[in-house]
């Protein structure tokens, strides 16, 4: 691909931009880097109801078994509504507390939140994300939670970004299951549930999901067994483009917003159709690239130039 930017001593420039985007798949057993879930294939389970289910402690999904103690990546679309409710209403749970996770709402508060707890529920792993105005009037939002049976640690994305991973905030460590035997539930919760407080009891002022905000229910809460999934959407290149123009007696000294350690060539034109080459290797710095234009690479009346990246 060929980045392009001309420029006219008068001050016009002229760019065009391009996007890159890379991910790498792995094992199941691993972590798989994506830009979208879509790259993950199909789910191991979809459940397109809300309600109480059975817990995932020992079950076998997809081929997974016990998949309380592996690689686990869940999702669902939210639509947030914004009140004054101060309970943690749930979006997804599963166990309890002594052994549990449960992704929660908490509309007063404006946060998403996931719980961990476990080693006999005296050991609490956290994660909170604060929405966004747009994340809460803007209809629905994933989300996502992933966990690492390696790291012992869950890592929640809003929107495709993480929120980060969770942080243990007890003195006891956490261990590697994720669900005890109590029931799990989408928009509900029941019995015993993910430790609030990292000393075996429930998460403070619990409640079902009710009219705080609502799951789609057509894409439904979906599973990937064995799979620790890490998001990353595609970065935009800034458009290319010539920055500043210094005239010395040396000659004239360009800028452009070149990215650090890529190279870059500079070519001169008279007309805009004929094109030389003045130098095909530059490499930009951490303030971007630069380069003096002198001597024979100088002509008299218009000149117009142009950077160009090659990859």
């Amino acid at each position: 691909m060929k980045d392009l930017c001309s420029f006219l001593l008068s001050g016009v420039c002229l760019g065009t931009a391009t996007l890159s985007a890379i991910f790498t798949g792995v094992a199941s057993s691993e972590t798989v880097s994506v830009s979208s879930l879509a790259d993950l294939g199909a789910p191991s389970e979809t459940r397109n109801t809300s309600g109480q289910f059975p817990t995932y402690q020992n079950r076998s999904v997809g081929g997974v078994s016990q998949v309380n103690t592996k690689d686990a990546t869940f999702a669902v679309l939210v639509d947030f509504n914004a009140g004054d409710s101060a309970v943690n209403g749930v979006i997804w749970e599963t166990g309890g507390a002594t052994i549990g996770v449960s992704v929660s709402y908490n509309q007063a508060a404006a946060t998403l939140s996931l719980h961990h707890s476990s080693n006999g529920g005296n050991a609490l792993g956290v994660v909170t994300h604060n929405l966004t105005e747009a994340q809460i009037s803007g209809g629905d939002v994933e989300v996502v939670w992933a966990y690492d049976a390696s790291e012992i640690e869950w890592e929640l994305f809003v929107d495709g970004v993480s929120s980060g991973t969770t942080v243990d905030t007890t003195a006891v460590d956490s261990q590697n299951s994720w669900s005890g035997g109590n029931a799990a539930g989408l928009g509900i919760f029941g019995g015993n549930f993910a430790a609030g407080n990292g000393d075996n009891t429930n998460l403070v002022a619990i409640a079902n999901l009710g009219d705080t905000a609502t799951i789609n229910l057509d894409t439904g809460l979906r599973f990937w067994a064995g799979t620790d999934t890490a998001l990353s959407k595609p970065t935009e290149k800034p458009e290319l483009q010539i920055e500043t123009v210094m005239v010395t007696e040396d000659g004239m000294t360009i800028t452009w917003n070149g990215r650090d350690g890529e190279v870059y060539q500079v070519w001169r034109s008279s007309d805009l159709e004929t094109w030389v080459e003045l130098d095909d290797s530059i490499t930009a710095g951490p303030e971007g690239g630069s380069f003096l234009v002198e001597g024979e690479g100088l002509i008299a009346g218009r000149m117009f130039l142009q950077v160009r990246q090659f990859e």
